[in-house]
This record gives structure tokens, sequence and C-alpha cells, in this order.
């Protein structure tokens, strides 16, 4: 982007800093839609919350998160102020069964992921017996 290059829709990098943010809040129409409930005395309403957001870091590796802090500093910016380079630190909390309903995709993700573990924990037992024995242990 410093050559020229303009990003989606001519912004530098607002797009992707948008989608970023995204991760953390809930749509606005929902929130407008809440305020209009209030506003006509709906008793109780449920307060909108922000996306499932999954965490894939390799394919042994995909938990349910929640972003608990996002924060963005822009660096460099092109002449109409557009940033095209910015720092962004993001710190999330793995969500897992204990924190989501079992009606919830993000707890059936996160019990793929503990289902995985526990292969890749009894593969590595496994072979670690046999190299204690000094044996060669093949599972397959």
């Amino acid at each position: 982007m410093e050559r020229g290059d303009a990003g989606p829709l001519g912004a530098g990098i607002t797009g992707y800093l948008a989608a970023l943010e995204m991760l953390v809040y809930p749509k606005s129409l929902l929130v407008a839609a809440n305020q209009i409930l209030l506003q006509v005395g709906t008793m109780e309403v449920i307060p909108p919350v922000a996306p499932l957001t999954l965490f894939i870091y390799g394919w042994k590796r995909v938990v349910p998160v929640k972003i608990e802090s996002l924060s963005v500093t822009e660096t460099m910016h092109d002449p109409d102020l557009n940033p095209i380079r910015a720092d962004v630190a993001v710190s999330m909390k793995v969500l897992t069964y204990n924190d989501l309903a079992v009606t919830h995709p993000g707890f059936w993700a996160f019990m793929a992921h503990q289902v995985v573990k526990e292969v890749l924990a009894t593969v590595a037992s496994v072979d670690n017996v046999g190299a204690m024995l000094g044996g060669d242990v093949k599972l397959f």
C-alpha cells in the first residue's frame, strides 16, 4: 500500500481493521432493535452478544474465543489519511464447554478440539512408553 495500492474500497486497511473490530461488537441493527424494545416498554430485553469467533491455529487447534481486548494503533497513512499500516494487539479467552450452553455451536467446537487433544495425548503417551521400553511401538 505504501507503493500505491489503495486497498479495498480505496481506503487502505480500514476495511480489515473494521472486520477485526466487528469481532468485538454485536451488529448495530440488534442494538437499535433492543433500544426500540426498551422504549416501547418490553420488560426483558436480551442484550445482543458479539458473534462466535473461532481462533484457528492449525487443523488440530480450533477453539472458540471471546475477544477480551483489541487495540489498534494506526502507524502510517496515505495522503487521504486512510491507514495503510497498523499495529494490532488482541487478547482472547478460550471458551470451553463450561462457558457455553450445549446448544451453542462454540460448545461443539471446543468438544471437537478436546477430542483432538485427547487423541494426540494418547498417541504421545503410547509413543513415550514404547521409547522407554526400547521398542518401536506402532499404532497403525
